[in-house]
């Protein structure tokens, strides 16, 4: 990859990094801390400070020490966030509560280092009828718990890392074409066995995680775009665990549900960048969606998606049902455009009310207007 951009420099270091080689020096033009910044949006700013630190021309000595606090950042996150988790699995035993486990926590693993892929979550799987002992545990120990879904809760801690309790792979949550992810792959312990050394602990086979974990990367994209580090994910699934799955099956499951070309398509930017391997098709757009979500997607590529998604039913319904959500949302959607919401607990009346309130300012008149107004040219 002829490197150009500040993007670019910033997957060749983590190429570097992935494949432990020298990195190129810094190209004229390049911005040593656009480079920072990005990586720093992308949650993969750690992984390519170890090339940084093997530059002979640095970072400028500010920058330079600011990025190695954010390597080491990392590394105590990583840590925290283990000690967390064992917590959570002794007291998951302890009650005699079954769980297994599909994200974060496990890709971890696969990497060179659990602290190169950071996680901004502990994400388990229970069983439905487990939800309410949960609740009941988390709220005595001090925890913050709400209902994310009928079938899931978050839990906030007073200081330490969001946990979220799932029932299945994909929710009920996802409607219309996100049905697809449901009717791929769900119901988790029917493809998970005990642990040999916990009951409790249930471990998915190979192909099930890998093939759950490719529909959860396809999801996040489709929804509101996904950003670099999924994209490396991608990497570290295919080279880790691409010869142990039974890849028939998951290409049946991709082409039952429609899934081949964006995979295809995700996997071929994904070579691009962290294998060296010239794409065959124009990835473009699918890489500016990528560079624009950051880690957790855009709102306008959210639209963009939901409008595309639903032109298959007419342009004008597609239209009415995005005004619609705009003026009706879901408690999510409030959740995700007022966090201050979700902090107090709001049910969706009051956030609705409170954000009816809070709309009456005039930017935010202004805005909802350009909102309509791009819906209303929308194609």
């Amino acid at each position: 990859m002829k490197v150009r951009y500040s993007f670019e420099y910033l997957i060749h270091l983590i190429y570097c990094a992935l494949n432990d080689l020298q990195p190129e020096e810094k190209p004229e033009g390049i911005d040593f801390e656009e480079v920072f910044l990005l990586g720093k949006e992308h949650e993969v700013g750690n992984i390519a400070f170890l090339s940084v630190q093997r530059l002979k021309n640095k970072p400028d000595s500010d920058l330079f020490n600011e990025w190695q606090v954010y390597y080491y950042h990392s590394v105590q996150r990583n840590a925290r966030q283990l000690a967390e988790y064992n917590a959570l699995v002794k007291l998951l035993t302890e009650n005699k509560i079954r769980w297994t486990e599909a994200q974060g926590t496990v890709t971890k693993t696969l990497y060179p280092l659990p602290e190169w892929r950071m996680m901004s979550d502990i994400d388990l799987i229970v069983d439905v009828s487990s939800l309410e002992k949960i609740k009941e545990l988390m709220t005595s120990l001090g925890y913050r718990v709400e209902d994310y879904t009928e079938n899931e809760l978050n839990v906030f801690p007073e200081n330490g890392t969001e946990i979220e309790y799932h029932t299945e792979f994909f929710t009920e949550f996802y409607k219309g074409s996100f049905e697809r992810y449901s009717g791929a792959v769900n119901s988790p312990f029917s493809h998970a066995v005990p642990d040999g050394d916990n009951e409790y602990k249930w471990v998915l086979d190979t192909t099930h995680y890998y093939l759950y974990s490719l529909l959860h990367i396809i999801k996040h994209f489709e929804y509101a775009g996904c950003g670099i580090r999924r994209i490396l994910d991608l990497y570290i699934l295919k080279t880790r665990l691409g010869d142990k799955v039974d890849s028939e099956y998951i290409n049946k499951c991709l082409n039952d549900y429609d899934f081949t070309p964006l995979a295809e398509k995700l996997f071929e930017l994904e070579g691009y960048w962290f294998e060296g391997t010239e794409p065959e098709s124009d990835l473009t757009e699918t890489a500016l969606d990528v560079l624009r979500s950051g880690n957790h997607g855009a709102a306008d590529i959210h639209l963009r998606n939901s409008i595309r998604r639903d032109s298959a039913d007419g342009a004008a319904n597609a239209k009415r049902r995005k005004v619609k959500s705009f003026l009706f949302p879901s408690l999510e959607d409030l959740y995700d455009g007022h966090p201050e919401f979700r902090e107090k607990g709001y049910s969706v009346a009051k956030s609705r009310l409170y954000r009816a309130l809070y709309n009456f300012k005039p930017s935010e008149i202004k805005r909802m207007l350009s909102y309509f107004s791009r819906i209303r040219k929308s194609k």
